[in-house]
C-alpha cells in the first residue's frame, strides 16, 4: 500500500489538470452501477429477448456479489483517506462509504467491455481502452489504488469470459454469423 500511495503522490504532480478535475468526475460514472444497469436494460431493449435480460441480470448479480464480498473481506481503506491531496470528486456519500478493494467501477467497465468486444470484435481495442480509462479515472480522483483497479479489471473480465462460455450461444452476446 505504501508504494501505491507514493506512486499516487508522485503522479499527482504531473497528471493533475484543472480540466480533468472538471471532466473526470462525470466520466468515471461510466463504470458505475447505474451504467451497468443501463447497459443491461439497453441490451434487453435492443434484443427484445427476455433470456438476455435474465442472463445479464445474473451476470450483474455475480459481479456484485464478488466485488462486495472482496471489499468487505479485505476492508482496504480508500487512498483519499491517506493522501494529502483531497479527492477531486465531490463528496457524495455513496462514493466513499465502501472499502476500496476491488474497484467496482473497473469491474463493471471491464464486464461491459468484454461483452461488447465479444459482440463487436472489430472494436474490441476501443472497448478495452475505454474500460482502462474508466479505471484510471478512479486512481486519478484518489478513490482507488492502482491495484484496486487492476484487480477489478481482472475480475470483470474473468467473470464475463465465464459468462460468455455459458451463455454465448444465446441472443445479443453472440457475435453475428456470416449471412445474419
Amino acid at each position: 500500500m505504501s508504494w501505491e500511495l507514493d506512486f499516487m503522490r508522485w503522479t499527482n504532480g504531473w497528471w493533475s489538470s484543472s480540466i480533468l478535475d472538471q471532466i473526470l468526475p462525470w466520466l468515471t460514472y461510466l463504470g458505475s452501477h447505474f451504467a451497468a444497469i443501463l447497459f443491461i436494460i439497453l441490451s434487453w431493449v435492443l434484443t427484445k429477448q427476455r433470456k438476455v435480460l435474465h442472463s445479464l441480470i445474473l451476470l450483474y448479480a455475480i459481479q456484485s456479489a464478488a466485488i462486495y464480498s472482496l471489499k468487505f473481506l479485505v476492508q482496504r481503506q480508500r487512498p483519499l483517506l491517506f493522501l494529502e491531496t483531497a479527492s477531486k470528486l465531490s463528496r457524495s456519500p455513496g462514493e466513499i462509504l465502501d472499502p476500496s478493494f476491488p474497484s467496482a467501477h473497473a469491474t463493471f467497465s471491464f464486464m461491459m467491455a468484454t461483452l461488447l468486444a465479444n459482440r463487436f470484435p472489430r472494436y474490441r481495442v476501443i472497448f478495452f481502452v475505454g474500460a482502462a480509462f474508466i479505471g484510471w479515472t478512479r486512481v486519478y480522483l484518489g478513490l482507488h489504488y492502482p491495484t484496486d483497479v487492476i484487480a477489478g479489471g481482472f475480475l470483470g473480465y474473468g467473470i464475463a469470459i465465464l459468462y460468455l462460455k455459458i451463455f454465448s450461444p444465446q441472443g445479443f452476446m453472440r457475435p453475428p454469423q456470416t449471412g445474419e
